[in-house]
């Protein structure tokens, strides 16, 4: 017996009683079970989703396609002669004494049955055995069967399971949901207007308020007899329930609806999002203990209206959920003033699980809340106003966290919308704030005026004389302070010497007054700190290479029009290569005291008188600086100074003669140093003998510069006589034409009949073609020999190219 099943299936009996299904698409036995009558099979056929067999006794056995399982068992007057399939999924059913049709129970029928009795997992093997994996109207019905499934549970009180099935579906709208929830949602919301109307067949119960629905369905399901408190703690405790597993539905389809947003669905998801939002931020504040999920929704933005919402915000004092949504819709004023209620009141009060009253917020994490709110303002109207207001509160509470507020403007605006004399003024009280506003000024270049930079470098001497006012001694060179303020001296583009070199004599700062030196071109005056009150030789030296580099720098017309780059430090521990010194050099850390210990005080310095010969205290000479010039007489200086007054003076007289003869025999023969003007300088009492190794060495530089010299033009003179000759060799060379020869290339005279030569090239072979027949002036069309590496060197000389040739 054969029964077909499907277009590919069929239904074998191998046995009088057993049956497999085989696939006419493989040519094999399908995966499926055998279908086992209880006796032998005498009639069989398929009907729709079901086999349908009987054992002739009058009974009827009906087998699901799907799991094998026997369904259904029908009992026929008499004895079942034959069974075939009919049109729409029905059977006919021939017995002795009747015809028999049998009709499929409809599937919607079933499937509201089996939910109705909440049999959930059979009503979904239904499905799977009525719709096969490719019918393309099994989606549909899935999506249909969770729906229903999700409001029969809904009505049965399990809110959780109920929501899961929701999830599934794309039937349920989450407006027909929020309709039970009425009061979390904003009061001009229209459920309708976002698929929220009920219809007959979704399977959803009336909507009503939660609370209500709860208790019907109670006394429903327990009767009335029940005592009104239990009633009531039953109800809250469904309630409970619900919210929770509504808060996690939301927040799902939040995530549904903003990835929707931009495509544009059926229903605007920008209609719908306002009320999730709204419903879960209540909700949220209801239910959860901890601000976790809270949190995270408020800093992934939400579409609530401030309105709407208010009034809860206020009742549950949470305005710090209030500040944050009047941040999202940039009220920067409502922000403003929330945070800082809260900031007078302590941080806003938590009740904790032991029932001690705690604050909700630090008073670090209130005031960076402020802090942001002032930087988004300082950007938009009214901002002005609003830093007047909220600033002087901040200072108060945590003036450190203030500064953010002013360096944060936009381009242009470095100050934000106060000018920068107005900041300067509210941060009056806080000089670590005003060196702060100060550096972002001169760091932007846009705004700062010649009077910001002295006021800055006067806040760094006032925070260098309060570190040494509390620690009652002189503060380290290598501390924070005096480095920030060393190099602010030795990089600001606009200092006033004048003000800042009193002050900083007052206070024993040596390098520092190097520095200002320096930029007021008092050279000599910088190598006698370094000198007599340093005692830094090698320094001295590299100060000297420093300076003469910047002048060869801008004696260069090419080097002053390029962008002018940032110059080394004076104290700079790895000065560049080219600017350590090659008498002194620099010490090890371990022995460089004078470099990095900390400063004398104005006391320990007593001012000596400057003593150098004639002609040393200027910084020019002939209308020129001579570094090396300067720092060998403040060397001599030093050397009649200690003679004269040796307490003075960190080292003996001979030490400095000593220094001296070293700088002039490692710079002997240097521009700077002159040997008839070092002559000139040198002390009278020095004996010819110190001085016998300098002088020999500026003789046998001097010759060494003579010869040289002279071997140079004897090189030139002969040089430009064998250039001149082999210039006048090429050009004595000619070339003669006859009527009778031709261009190798284009086999053409040259010498038309009209006795006119036509242009041509002629290349050191003796080859000769047209202008118009060569393909590259230095290759040879006839031979293909290159002569641009064969030009004479002295033709080089003379700057004569192949094209002048």
């Amino acid at each position: 017996r054969i029964a077909i099943v499907s277009g590919s299936e069929l239904l074998l009996m191998i046995q009088e009683s057993a049956g497999f299904f085989y696939n006419l698409s493989t040519q094999q036995p399908s995966s499926k079970g055998t279908v086992t009558w209880p006796r032998k099979v005498v009639a069989c056929a398929a009907a729709g989703h079901y086999i349908l067999g009987s054992t002739g006794v009058g009974q009827v056995d009906v087998f699901g396609v799907r799991d094998q399982k026997n369904c259904q068992t029908l009992t026929m007057q008499g004895a079942v002669v034959s069974i075939c399939s009919a049109f729409g999924g029905r059977a006919i059913v021939a017995s002795e004494g009747s015809l028999t049709c049998l009709d499929p129970v409809p599937f919607e029928r079933q499937i509201k049955k089996l939910l109705l009795q909440a049999r959930i997992a059979d009503a979904l093997d239904l499905l799977n055995s009525t719709f096969a994996p490719e019918d393309p109207s099994r989606e549909s019905q899935l999506s249909r069967l969770h729906a229903l499934a999700g409001w029969g549970l809904f009505r049965d009180l399990q809110f959780s399971k109920a929501f899961q099935h929701f999830m599934y579906s794309s039937d349920v709208k989450v407006a027909r949901v929020l309709v039970f929830w009425r009061r979390y949602l904003p009061l001009a919301w229209d459920p309708a207007a976002v698929g929220g109307k009920p219809t007959a067949d979704d399977g959803a119960p009336e909507p009503c308020e939660i609370e209500e629905f709860i208790r019907a369905q109670l006394m429903e399901k327990q009767g009335s007899a029940e005592q009104p408190s239990a009633s009531a703690s039953a109800v809250s405790a469904n309630v409970g329930m619900a919210n929770a597993a509504l808060v996690s539905f939301l927040l799902r389809q939040r995530e549904a609806l903003l990835s929707q947003e931009h495509g544009q669905a059926s229903k605007d998801p920008g209609q719908l999002l306002p009320a999730v939002d709204t419903a879960l931020l209540k909700l949220l504040i209801e239910t959860d203990e901890d601000d976790t999920r809270l949190q995270r929704l408020l800093e992934g933005g939400v579409r609530c209206v401030i309105e709407d919402l208010e009034s809860f915000l206020r009742e549950r004092q949470r305005p710090d959920v209030l500040a944050r949504l009047c941040k999202v819709h940039g009220r920067h004023e409502m922000v403003l003033q929330e945070w800082s209620t809260m900031l007078r009141d302590g941080g806003g009060v938590a009740t904790s699980t032991g029932g001690q009253k705690a604050p909700r917020f630090p008073t670090a994490q209130i005031v960076a809340e402020m802090v942001a709110a002032l930087c988004a303002a300082a950007r938009a109207p009214g901002g002005a106003e609003l830093l007047r207001s909220y600033v002087p509160l901040l200072l108060k509470v945590n003036p450190a966290a203030v500064l953010p507020v002013f360096t944060t403007g936009t381009p242009g605006r470095p100050s934000g919308p106060l000018a920068s004399s107005e900041v300067l003024e509210l941060l009056t009280d806080h000089g670590e704030l005003v060196r702060g506003f100060l550096e972002h000024l001169v760091a932007s270049k846009e705004g700062a005026e010649p009077r910001h930079f002295v006021q800055l470098a006067l806040g760094y001497l006032t925070q260098v004389a309060d570190e040494q006012k509390e620690s009652g001694e002189a503060v380290s060179a290598a501390s924070s302070s005096r480095r920030k303020l060393l190099n602010f001296l030795e990089e600001s583009s606009s200092l006033d010497i004048a003000t800042l070199l009193p002050r900083v004599e007052g206070m024993g700062l040596l390098q520092e007054k190097v520095v200002l030196f320096s930029r007021s071109v008092q050279h000599s005056e910088a190598l006698r700190v370094l000198v007599e009150d340093l005692n830094d030789l090698p320094r001295a030296e590299i100060y000297c290479r420093l300076v003469e580099e910047k002048l060869k720098r801008a004696s260069r017309p090419q080097d002053r029009r390029e962008r002018p780059q940032a110059e080394p430090s004076i104290f700079s521990d790895e000065p560049p290569q080219w600017a350590r010194g090659i008498v002194f050099g620099l010490r090890k850390k371990a022995d460089a005291a004078p470099a990095s210990q900390p400063s004398s005080a104005p006391s320990a310095a007593p001012k000596r008188a400057a003593v150098g010969a004639s002609g040393s205290h200027g910084d020019e000479q002939g209308g020129e600086t001579r570094p090396m010039m300067l720092f060998l007489q403040v060397l001599l200086g030093a050397f009649l100074g200690a003679e004269q007054r040796p307490g003075e003076y960190p080292k003996v007289a001979a030490e400095y003669k000593e220094a001296a003869l070293s700088l002039l025999m490692g710079y002997a023969g240097h521009s700077d140093l002159p040997t008839h003007e070092v002559v000139g300088v040198l002390p009278a009492s020095w004996p010819l003998e110190c001085l016998a190794g300098y002088f020999s060495k500026c003789a046998r530089l001097c010759l060494h510069e003579r010869r040289s010299s002279m071997f140079e033009e004897s090189l030139s003179s002969m040089a430009y006589l064998k250039t001149f000759g082999a210039w006048a060799t090429e050009r004595m060379r000619k070339v003669t034409m006859d009527k009778e020869k031709c261009c190798p290339t284009c086999n053409r005279r040259f010498v038309g009949q009209d006795n006119v030569a036509k242009a041509f090239v002629a290349y050191p072979n003796e080859t000769c073609v047209h202008l118009q027949c060569k393909e590259d002036l230095s290759v040879c069309p006839k031979t293909g020999q290159n002569f641009a590496d064969n030009l004479s060197m002295y033709c080089s000389a003379l700057c004569a190219d192949a094209g002048d040739r």
